[in-house]
């Protein structure tokens, strides 16, 4: 990555990589705000049930927890290791996020160098269209290798999220005959609040999914737009290998190769679980 920001020739093309930054960046703290928004409610619903000194998370420990100050203080230490633990969860998610919105906006100046192509003289026209094949090969090896070493991950994640939400809705049913039900209005709060985390989570990974699809696709049919037909036949047929890289194994993020995420893969998983 600090490669292709140190080979950025025009100033379009560092726009095009800033809008892909500041995009990264807002997505990265928002996500952040709400993991951390989910931890501050599940820690203020456990301690406002919590009538025996029971910790926020189970446990086995080599002393006495239910006595103080060891209960207190590992409570506080419970609260910080959830902390540090959430930040790490959603730091995964944008990581991922920003090599897949990297590769969009590479492929956007990739796009942007073919609608110029007829611009540069002939004595360096072969020498750029070169440069575009290399790029988008380039290109295509970095994507490839982000769906290599991420796609098992992403299928862990998305059996997980539907794992814990079934968890959920059943704790948050069992809710209702519980001894406790003055609690059970916190509870089915922090359910519907968690249920909207990990639904903005997928719908993270389908919009990047989808946008990298998009753009990767796109990029045949700017070479066909191009105005080729100005170009020396030699010349031309550079733009052939272009077009059918593209149309023929498009990028694409996969959970463990099963799915695709695309957005029509995120309205189908909603509608199936609600």
């Amino acid at each position: 990555m600090a490669k292709d920001w140190a080979i950025t020739e025009t100033k379009t093309e560092r726009e095009t990589m800033m809008n892909s930054a500041r995009i990264t960046r807002k997505t990265t703290m928002r996500c952040t705000i709400m993991c951390q928004f989910v931890l501050v409610c599940y820690v203020i619903l456990r301690l406002c049930s919590n009538n025996q000194n029971k910790l926020l998370f189970r446990g086995y420990f080599p002393y006495n927890t239910s006595v103080s100050p060891n209960y207190e203080l590992t409570l506080i230490g419970q609260i910080i290791a959830a902390t540090y633990a959430s930040a790490m969860y959603t730091s995964v998610d944008t990581f991922i996020a920003m090599l897949v919105l990297h590769v969009c906006g590479q492929l956007s100046n990739l796009k942007d160098d073919l609608r110029n192509i007829h611009l540069y003289d002939k004595t360096v026209l072969q020498t750029k269209l070169k440069k575009i094949v290399q790029k988008h090969d380039y290109i295509n090896r970095f994507a490839e290798t982000i769906e290599n070493c991420f796609n098992v991950m992403l299928l862990i994640q998305m059996l997980g999220c539907t794992i814990q939400l079934c968890f959920q809705s059943f704790q948050a049913i069992t809710s209702f005959g519980d001894e406790a039900e003055r609690y059970m209005i916190f509870q089915i709060a922090f359910l519907c609040i968690y249920v909207v985390y990990v639904m903005v989570q997928l719908y993270l990974y389908c919009y990047v999914g989808e946008r990298l699809t998009i753009e990767s696709t796109d990029i045949a049919e700017t070479a066909y737009h191009c105005e080729w037909y100005n170009l020396p036949p030699k010349d031309a047929g550079l733009l052939i290998i272009i077009m059918c890289r593209a149309t023929s194994s498009p990028l694409k993020l996969t959970a463990g190769k099963f799915c695709c995420f695309t957005v029509l893969l995120y309205s189908q998983a909603s509608g199936n679980r609600f």
